[in-house]
């Protein structure tokens, strides 16, 4: 059985739905196709930039009016450096952002799409396979179902069957991330509104996170270089326990503390390299893209962005009635232009500053001690968290 629209996005996260969502108004019939069934799991930080709802609103301010009023997550607005030599910096960047379990803030977005007419939804199904030729593109679901469009969008990331299909690139060590994380209630002295990153001699290049959740509850996890792991031969779970375990100022927090989940790892295409994000009659966004902030390993904000120009981008290929590679550069350009610079800056902080223990140290007590050096700093931030 054969069902034909006009564009098919594989993947119901932030990128799929929001690329769904740009999408509303455009009077095109779309697929929207996920391997698994909302609300759902997803292992990750739970970390959204302030700048969704902005993102949001230029599709439709209802949606951004929604979420705002979305009551499962935690507000956070100050983020708590704590570096090597255990000196803590606290700097405020003026908006909010908040922490949302994966499980309920997708599912939210899921809901705002399904109140679309022109999008059909495909939950529990998984995509086998994609073929794109000059006619067009064919999404293989099973045996006995297949959909057929004139545009595909691959949201479904880093090992989605779209990025794998329809491209070349490969996991670079140096330019990916590998992390793990675990859900607790009663951590103690979590700080209002503030999300932690304690920069742990033992974990440089990465850091341990701990993030507010509603309820008490909080995310807990590490991340380093995938390269960084394989050359130390690390096994992030135990090492997370590990902290727990021994660093006598984060053990004397989870004294009390309850896990409530199990520890879970996933992986972290970095955006510290362009990669090809669109092709003929393609486009890939989020992690599929490879666009995972290098330093702070934000990605759910850059999912959003990318899907949103996606779904713009989808709208002038069907205007102009092409959908040829050379056409599609112009959704890679757009990314590029508001991604890029912030991206680089995050390697280079991470690379000049995060690598080199001393220099940290030295720069978080220059900071602290003196106010131009702070406003700087505070700067760095707002640029990080404002894209």
């Amino acid at each position: 059985m054969t069902e034909k629209f006009d564009v098919i996005i594989c993947g119901a996260g932030p990128a799929g739905t929001t690329c769904a969502l740009a999408l509303g108004n455009s009077g095109l019939k779309v697929a929207l196709v996920d391997k698994s069934n909302f609300p759902r799991d997803k292992t990750c930080g739970d970390a959204i930039a302030a700048y969704a709802p902005k993102v949001l609103n230029t599709i439709n301010p209802v949606y951004a009016k929604a979420l705002l009023d979305f009551t499962a997550k935690e507000k956070v607005n100050t983020i708590r450096v704590v570096s090597p030599n255990k000196k803590v910096l606290d700097i405020s960047y003026g908006e909010d952002g908040f922490i949302s379990t994966r499980m309920e803030f997708d599912d939210f977005l899921l809901g705002l799409v399904k109140q679309l007419p022109n999008v059909k939804l495909f939950l529990n199904t998984a995509v086998k396979d994609v073929f794109v030729n000059d006619r067009g593109v064919e999404v293989d679901l099973d045996s006995t179902m297949k959909l057929e469009a004139q545009l595909l969008i691959g949201c479904d990331g880093e090992q989605g069957v779209t990025r794998k299909k329809l491209t070349q690139t490969q996991l670079d060590p140096k330019h990916h991330a590998a992390a793990v994380r675990a859900y607790f209630k009663n951590v103690k002295d979590i700080p209002k509104a503030t999300f932690e990153l304690h920069f742990l001699k033992d974990l440089i290049p990465g850091y341990f996170w701990i993030f507010p959740l509603p309820n008490n509850q909080a995310n807990v996890g590490l991340g380093l270089l995938s390269k960084t792991v394989s050359d130390r031969k690390l096994n992030l779970r135990q090492e997370m326990t590990h902290v727990l375990e021994t660093v006598p100022y984060l053990k004397e927090r989870f004294e009390s503390a309850e896990m409530i989940s199990d520890i879970k790892g996933y992986g972290l295409p970095l955006g510290s390299r362009k990669v090809p994000i669109s092709g003929n009659r393609f486009m890939l966004c989020g992690d599929a893209a490879s666009l995972i902030d290098p330093l702070t390993g934000e990605g759910i904000g850059q999912a959003m962005v990318s899907g949103r120009y996606a779904g713009w981008q989808a709208k002038k290929c069907f205007e102009q009635n092409n959908y040829s590679a050379s056409f599609m550069k112009q959704y890679d350009k757009t990314v590029y232009n508001k991604l890029w610079k912030e991206h680089r800056r995050s390697y280079l902080i991470r690379e000049l500053l995060i690598n080199n223990p001393r220099l940290f140290n030295l720069s978080v007590n220059l900071i602290n001690s003196n106010k131009v050096f702070y406003n700087l700093a505070k700067r760095v931030l707002i640029n990080l968290f404002r894209i």
